[in-house]
């Protein structure tokens, strides 16, 4: 049994709560908090999809690890990697970041993880339900350059996933849903307020840090 109910969420979404593995600090335990019919249905998607992105996903490094499931005091607790930066502390959430963006440094480094974020869920078929800014983490490997991770609405919903199975079908969803994320306003505002009057200035501290 693992105790969690002394512990302060990491972060808590709209079904589950995010906790410190007290044991392993590389990884993190999720628990349903909100255990609606919605809810049980999310966490059953997203296992389902995980299933099946372990018969041929070798490169991790956008989505958190799933590592099975554990008994807490708080109920079943289902085992993550943590999204950390290279210098320990929790990463925070690419709204946090575009929302801290003042200068063309921070545009530039913006525009580069969007970049690679698109890249990676191309590359390795990777179906999300949505993208928004606020489940993605901006984890920093090193002072100049970030690897976001997806970390909620992975999987698709659909009775016949086609997504899942068709290279095709998956990159058209994508597109779709790429389209609608590049208009969130967080990022609509982050890349376009910097100017080249700014050039050189201080890039931004990242204070706000959120698991």
């Amino acid at each position: 049994m693992i105790y969690l109910s002394d512990q302060t969420p990491l972060g808590t979404g709209r079904h589950r709560q995010c906790y410190a593995h007290p044991e392993n600090a590389q990884r993190c335990i999720k628990i349903i908090y909100n255990a609606d019919q919605s809810g049980l249905k999310e966490i059953k998607r997203e296992l389902r999809y995980y299933a099946h992105l372990s018969r041929y996903l070798k490169d991790w490094s956008g989505i958190p690890q799933y590592y099975g499931t554990v008994e807490t005091d708080l109920g079943t607790g289902y085992v993550y990697d943590i999204i950390t930066d290279f210098d320990g502390k929790p990463s925070v959430t690419l709204k946090a970041f575009a929302d801290q963006c003042r200068y063309q440094h921070d545009a530039a480094l913006l525009r580069e993880a969007l970049k690679t974020l698109k890249r990676y869920l191309h590359d390795n078929h990777i179906v999300t339900m949505t993208l928004k800014p606020q489940n993605i983490l901006c984890r920093r490997i090193s002072e100049s350059e970030i690897v976001p991770v997806v970390c909620d609405n992975i999987g698709e919903s659909t009775l016949i996933p086609l997504a899942s199975w068709s290279a095709w079908f998956c990159h058209r969803k994508q597109a779709r849903l790429w389209e609608r994320f590049m208009q969130q306003p967080a990022l609509v505002a982050a890349l376009g307020t910097c100017d080249d009057s700014q050039k050189g200035s201080m890039p931004v501290t990242l204070t706000s840090h959120q698991a």
